[in-house]
């Protein structure tokens, strides 16, 4: 089953720097910008249901992208553009940044002033309340509200498995360097809750 996995997501990775996503806005442009700030510069205005390609990296609410009207099948385009920047998450069309299932924690949550968690598009979404960070240490999550227990049945620096009777956690990635923006410990995330299947762009994670 891992071996399956692994195929899936080395195909998923190679095939996600050319993914299609779509701004979904209703104002007159969406700010395509030179870093994942609202202070940066703003490299070009994209017009509402402008199709984008990812440009294969995310910061906390922000996503990597390409606009390129080389790109896509824009007969009707005079002007040529091929730009990439940020766009703020909470405007694109894609499943792929935001968990259905897992809650957003806080830094609040933290119990003894660090933390080690998975940390996605819209932030901080579950975190470890344990020091022990080997092969059955506890990892705690938040669904629908109530927290839940899973314990790490596999560790093997790429990736990792928790488990619970009712939650499972698989992240595939590169080896975690406890810095949750370092692009080193970014991958995909697996969640299943009661028979749900999401997959996700997430990180492994902490520090102090």
């Amino acid at each position: 089953m891992k071996t399956f996995f692994n195929l899936f997501f080395a195909f998923l990775f190679v095939s996600s720097s050319f993914a299609q996503i779509k701004v979904k806005t209703s104002n007159s442009g969406l700010n395509l910008r030179s870093e994942p700030t609202t202070s940066s510069n703003v490299l070009f205005s994209l017009p509402n249901e402008t199709e984008l390609l990812y440009a294969n990296d995310w910061a906390e609410g922000w996503i990597k992208v390409r606009h390129s009207t080389n790109a896509f099948d824009l007969s009707e385009t005079t002007e040529e553009v091929d730009v990439t920047g940020w766009v703020n998450a909470a405007f694109v069309e894609t499943k792929m940044f935001k968990s259905t299932i897992l809650d957003p924690m806080s830094w609040q949550d933290e119990t003894d002033g660090c933390f080690y968690g998975i940390y996605g598009v819209d932030g901080l979404l579950s975190i470890d309340s344990y020091d022990d960070h080997s092969t059955g240490s506890k990892f705690k999550v938040k669904i629908k509200g109530l927290s839940y227990t899973l314990t790490m049945s596999e560790d093997d620096g790429k990736y990792f498995r928790f488990e619970h009777p009712q939650v499972k956690i698989e992240f595939f990635g590169a080896e975690t360097d406890r810095g949750i923006e370092s692009g080193e410990s970014k991958g995909v995330l697996r969640v299943e809750f009661n028979g749900k299947v999401e997959y996700i762009y997430a990180a492994l994670g902490g520090g102090c």
